[in-house]
């Protein structure tokens, strides 16, 4: 019973740790965040941070792995589905919770920003993308067996512009730079219908 309190306590914490690290990063920039800035954020002493992170780039690299598996997670319902485009379709709303999250745009700002210096950082997520990249267009290539989807190519090239878009929403709604929610939904819904028409 006692390993279970303590595993609890132990999660907690490193998410406290992370959401300081976040904070940090935001304000500051991840360059110049330092981890004395993350303890004193984080409320928690250095001896302490370094048993849950040996550095800033473990840090990093845990943020990396939350959004690896946000995007395993809807590759996941984007793969039971006869029709994926129709899926994606349904993961908007969620999707769009996601990455329209002020805090979350900021921090993807600040982690394109510390890639363009930082090879590790730039290896690491690009790796990410490279994935997320690879398994959309393996689903939207395999829906072409239900019907005259274009070929391989095609595939691609929608699958590029469908990241782009999104990249583009992250960069916008960093600088709160959006429509209404609402209007936003709606034209969002009916570009990618048209995309993968």
């Amino acid at each position: 019973m006692a390993r279970k309190k303590d595993e609890a306590l132990h999660q907690r914490r490193k998410s406290e740790i992370l959401a300081g690290a976040r904070a940090c990063f935001i304000e500051k920039g991840i360059h110049q965040t330092s981890m004395q800035d993350i303890c004193q954020r984080s409320q928690i002493s250095p001896g302490a941070l370094y048993r849950y992170f040996a550095s800033k780039q473990a840090i990093i690299e845990a943020i990396a792995a939350a959004e690896q598996q946000s995007n395993a997670d809807l590759i996941d319902h984007l793969k039971g589905a006869k029709d994926p485009a129709n899926a994606l379709l349904q993961a908007l709303p969620e999707l769009l919770d996601h990455i329209l999250d002020h805090d979350f745009a900021r921090l993807m700002v600040e982690i394109s920003s510390e890639a363009s210096r930082n090879p590790a950082v730039q290896k690491l997520f690009a790796a990410i993308d490279d994935q997320f990249q690879h398994d959309l267009n393996n689903i939207f290539a395999a829906r072409r067996k239900f019907g005259p989807f274009g070929d391989a190519d095609h595939t691609a090239h929608q699958i590029f512009v469908l990241l782009a878009l999104i990249d583009g929403l992250v960069a916008r709604a960093a600088n709160d730079d959006l429509p209404p929610r609402e209007q936003l939904e709606a034209m969002l819904h009916k570009t990618i219908q048209a995309l993968f028409k």
